[in-house]
């Protein structure tokens, strides 16, 4: 096709205009079409890079700037610039406000997943610890206290009453609840106050 240049990076083609690469002289792609690199306009100019990655590069030749999904990274993306000696402005290769938001609830979901699973290893050390009293009537109450390494994350993502609540979603079914817990960061003692009850 006249006026145009065959490019194949990384087993991917893309076709791509002479007009366009004059916009940049002295990048990696218009020198290697030039007539003294590239004398056979019929055949393609092959570039061992990515090239899914390469579409980004076009993008950012054709309008200045780039908008990436958030599978992109943005330091992959001005490596290859580099790589192809495009001249750029970092502030002007961007992730999607979409993409950004995606990310921040994903990020929000598997934070919140974790937490769950940390108030049942807390339910679980609360039951083992419980099970060595003995037996327990209705109303009594126990304190226990041990470390609580597996549980700083709890500690500081989540409101005490927000961990009670959580583990006692594990514990009533058994019989019992937490009704009072003091996490102490400084010294690392997690005193819990775990009370038989006959609640549904």
């Amino acid at each position: 096709m006249a006026g145009t240049v065959l490019f194949n990076v990384g087993g991917q083609q893309y076709r791509i205009s002479q007009s366009l690469l004059d916009t940049q002289p002295k990048c990696m792609p218009t020198r290697s079409a030039s007539e003294h690199w590239h004398s056979d306009d019929s055949s393609e100019i092959y570039i061992d890079r990515n090239g899914s990655r390469f579409q980004y590069v076009l993008d950012y030749l054709r309008d200045g700037r780039v908008v990436l999904p958030i599978s992109e990274c943005k330091e992959a993306i001005i490596s290859e610039l580099e790589y192809y000696s495009i001249d750029y402005n970092e502030d002007y290769i961007i992730h999607s406000s979409t993409s950004q938001s995606q990310a921040v609830d994903g990020m929000k979901i598997i934070q919140n997943t974790i937490m769950k699973w940390r108030c049942a290893d807390l339910a679980a050390d609360c039951m083992e610890a419980a099970w060595k009293e003995g037996k327990w009537r209705n109303g009594d109450k126990q304190y226990l206290s041990f470390e609580p390494n597996r549980f700083k994350e709890i500690c500081h993502n989540m409101k005490e009453k927000e961990v009670i609540m959580m583990t006692n979603e594990y514990l009533m079914s058994l019989g019992v609840k937490i009704s009072s817990m003091d996490f102490d960061i400084g010294h690392e003692r997690c005193r819990v106050t775990l009370q038989v009850t006959n609640e549904e």
